[in-house]
């Protein structure tokens, strides 16, 4: 049940969970197309490259959603109105599976075929720059062949997510979101979208869990460095700022959230050279003009960033093709220990100016 509370009133509407059939909502022509315009609904920033896909070899299955998410992972999106079904995790593996052989320019080629049925121009090139783009790696240069999986439904059988359990004990990345309509009235119905499995608040121990194994055994020296250099920033920045920060991954950036989805701090190692490094704030929604509306209330706070940081900081209102940050910059890569002091240094003065500001956002 939803509660909703009128300040004016001062009264509380309770809302009956509802679900999809009953309200005329469909899988393909309402479900896919909200997120395909709106991927942020399930709980992460997505570029959709094609909506059902079937140009799988010798078969004429075809896939709901086919997306990129920020690490550059290839992610199937597999819908299903109100109810998973028994084998939806095995149509979404087989999907996967089928996917798992395409490169870096495959999918360029589809983000542009589906970006020309919309009445829209745009080569392959560019769409393969729009790509790389939006994948947050700087090292980021080809697809692996893992892609990851997601399903949305609003209600899971128990064998669905006992297998999906399973799978990701053995490095699949697969998982449910929840989501549930709430009926207003006759003509508004309200959605809360929710992580099933793996659930928030034990993600962090749960891949880490997970994935110890595979990243013991797969990363490479480089990869490594990453994970031990911000390990050790964010066990040092906890002193100072104390949060339930997450596990570094073996990426050259970390980001930590601000809690609204799409804005976040980042450390980042610039250019595939390691010839710098920074310490920033992104502005990542897939909404342009919040991006910018935010990053022009924070300009007013430039001088006094930059007398508390004793260094230049830089606003970067038109970054990619949507987004903003600011930003300041350490022009050597080199991980050693006076690095490390200066990036804690500087991202509690950032996070301690700024979260203020952003929490007014919220």
């Amino acid at each position: 049940m939803l509660f909703a509370y009128n300040k004016n009133t001062k009264k509380i509407s309770t809302f009956n969970e509802t679900d999809l059939k009953s309200n005329n909502i469909l899988e393909r022509q309402d479900l896919e197309k909200w997120i395909e315009n709106c991927p942020e609904i399930i709980g992460e920033e997505l570029l959709i490259l094609t909506t059902e896909y079937d140009q799988f070899d010798k078969t004429n299955e075809r896939l709901d959603l086919l997306a990129i998410d920020k690490e550059g992972n290839l992610t199937v999106i597999e819908l299903k109105r109100d109810d998973s079904g028994k084998n939806v995790e095995l149509q979404a593996i087989k999907y996967a599976a089928y996917c798992s052989t395409m490169l870096l320019d495959d999918a360029a080629k589809l983000y542009q075929q589906d970006f020309g049925k919309k009445g829209n121009k745009m080569t392959q090139e560019e769409a393969k720059k729009r790509i790389m783009e939006f994948v947050d790696d700087e090292e980021f240069k080809e697809l692996n062949d893992r892609p990851r999986i997601i399903i949305v439904s609003r209600e899971y059988r128990p064998e669905v997510t006992a297998s999906v359990l399973w799978l990701r004990k053995f490095g699949i990345d697969i998982s449910c979101i929840k989501f549930t309509p709430y009926k207003m009235d006759d003509d508004n119905i309200h959605f809360e979208s929710n992580i099933l499995i793996p659930l928030p608040e034990a993600e962090a121990f749960i891949i880490r869990s997970e994935k110890k194994e595979i990243v013991e055994h797969s990363t490479t020296s480089s990869q490594e460095e990453y994970i031990n250099f911000y390990a050790e920033l964010i066990n040092r920045l906890n002193l100072i700022i104390p949060d339930q920060y997450k596990e570094p991954g073996p990426h050259n950036y970390y980001s930590i959230p601000t809690g609204i989805s799409g804005v976040h701090f980042e450390w980042l190692f610039r250019k595939r050279s390691r010839s710098s490094f920074g310490v920033e704030l992104h502005f990542e929604k897939g909404n342009r003009e919040f991006n910018k509306k935010a990053i022009d209330k924070l300009e007013i706070l430039k001088m006094q960033l930059e007398t508390a940081l004793g260094e230049k900081v830089v606003y970067q209102k038109d970054w990619g093709r949507n987004w903003s940050r600011l930003y300041i910059e350490a022009n050597n890569g080199e991980i050693t220990e006076e690095l490390k002091i200066w990036a804690v240094q500087k991202m509690k003065i950032l996070i301690g100016i700024l979260q203020p500001e952003i929490d007014k956002m919220k």
